[in-house]
């Protein structure tokens, strides 16, 4: 007999549950410390005079911390309400937005890039300049996936012949820079590179010495003042049990001690419980056990990050997945559960500068080849309808009303009103009169209002 949910709860929560105490009293000193900084306002009538006792109504519009998910979707649906619906619920839920830039899906015609919005449609592959617009408009930050994967590339390569793979890649770099350099957020240079030796399509650089230095040497060409990123895939659980001998804990040492310009640490954490499984089918207890003893290790995961954080980089949680183990809403409160706990421990690390979900709607996820499917896992925050699960509105609680400062004060005898907030933009009211200003770490932080 399969497990309950009550069960699949107990085995995915033991970390947590085992060490709740430990993780929840560093989580919240941790964000109290490093997500939050003191603010002090001024308030000046005309003649230059403090306004002693006027009440200030604080509210924060904006977060410095990014969190978003891939835009894969972006008016990809047959019905019209349907590409509204997404196009409203992005914008509503993230505000930073991952772009496919996959060579195989950016340039299937050789010569013929699809930038432009009016490119030919191609499943979950949205044109970038379809996507940077809408972004553009929504306030929502954009960032690049990515330069050189090796892996989704187009037939028309010249897959054997190094000089000239070479030669093309600079051209894609060069190409995409021209258009997109200073507009994007980011640009993920290389992606899941400790995953080449198994794919089935991969050109001759794959198996090259040293291809993730020419990469970023290629990519600092060209983005001059852009922040380049590394990816891998699933790389905390090989540091949790190897430590300081995981393949991509040495593979960052070896780049960095050359001087390959990384300016941020990417890590997935897809738990992929189903994905290989026939439609309709439940993953089995076992499957559910690894996946949680690999993945949820709460614990293991802040140890992880510490070690990747004596490089001195920023993290990013570039692509998450975190499945629906069953049917209704018992759960989809464990999934919501699951995800509350990793976001918190992700976003209490000091060098943790952004997450990035990945599949947002159920069903709408990558197929790969022979049984692979990600929809079986029903990983999406929201169903086909585009009605909320309870995920989805957990992570909205957590960056809008949990992680968020909203407060009144009175200013004292000096006109002087001061308070503690997570960083990001802010709007101060008094009188019935708005006034916007920001608190951003390693800035000043402080503000005059002349009322």
């Amino acid at each position: 007999m399969s497990m309950t949910i009550s069960e699949k709860r107990e085995v995915c929560l033991k970390e947590y549950e085992e060490h709740r105490s430990f993780i929840d009293s560093r989580c919240e000193t941790d964000i109290e410390k490093y997500r939050k900084g003191e603010m002090r306002i001024y308030i000046k009538d005309r003649n230059g005079k403090a306004v002693k006792g006027k009440k200030i109504s604080i509210h924060q519009k904006t977060h410095d911390f990014k969190y978003g998910a891939n835009i894969f979707m972006l008016d990809e649906f047959a019905e019209e309400s349907d590409n509204r619906a997404y196009r409203e619920m992005f914008s509503k839920y993230f505000n930073l937005a991952t772009v496919p830039f996959y060579w195989d899906g950016l340039e299937p015609e050789k010569g013929k890039p699809r930038f432009t919005s009016d490119s030919p449609k191609l499943s979950r592959r949205p044109a970038p300049d379809l996507c940077a617009d809408y972004c553009k408009q929504s306030g929502i930050l954009p960032k690049l996936h990515c330069l050189f994967y090796d892996k989704f590339i187009p037939d028309w390569l010249p897959l054997s012949d190094e000089k000239q793979m070479r030669r093309l890649y600079e051209k894609r770099f060069s190409e995409i820079a021209e258009r997109y350099s200073g507009r994007m957020y980011e640009f993920e240079v290389t992606n899941e590179t400790l995953c080449a030796p198994g794919w089935n399509k991969k050109s001759v650089l794959s198996d090259k010495r040293g291809n993730i230095e020419w990469a970023f040497e290629l990519a600092r060409k060209y983005f001059k003042n852009d922040k380049l990123v590394i990816n891998e895939g699933n790389p905390i659980p090989s540091i949790i049990h190897d430590g300081y001998t995981a393949k991509y804990f040495l593979q960052l040492e070896m780049l960095l001690e050359k001087g390959t310009p990384i300016d941020k640490i990417g890590l997935q954490q897809h738990i992929f419980t189903g994905a290989s499984l026939p439609a309709g089918s439940e993953a089995s207890d076992e499957n559910i056990k690894n996946d949680a003893r690999n993945l949820m290790n709460f614990q293991g995961i802040l140890k992880a990050l510490d070690k990747l954080a004596e490089f001195g980089l920023p993290l990013e949680i570039t692509e998450i997945t975190v499945p629906t183990l069953g049917v209704g809403d018992e759960a989809e409160e464990l999934q919501a559960e699951i995800l509350e706990v990793l976001y918190k421990v992700w976003f209490s690390h000091p060098n943790m500068e952004s997450i990035v979900y990945w599949n947002t709607v159920d069903y709408t996820a990558y197929i790969g080849d022979g049984s692979w499917n990600e929809n079986n896992c029903r990983g999406g925050l929201f169903h086909r309808d585009f009605t909320p699960k309870k995920s989805a509105l957990k992570l909205y609680d957590l960056f809008n009303k949990v992680w968020h400062t909203e407060l009144s004060t009175v200013s004292d005898e000096n006109g002087r009103a001061a308070f503690r907030g997570f960083w990001g933009d802010y709007e101060a009211e008094i009188d019935g009169k708005k006034y916007s200003f920001g608190l951003h770490k390693n800035s000043d932080n402080f503000t005059e209002i002349i009322i």
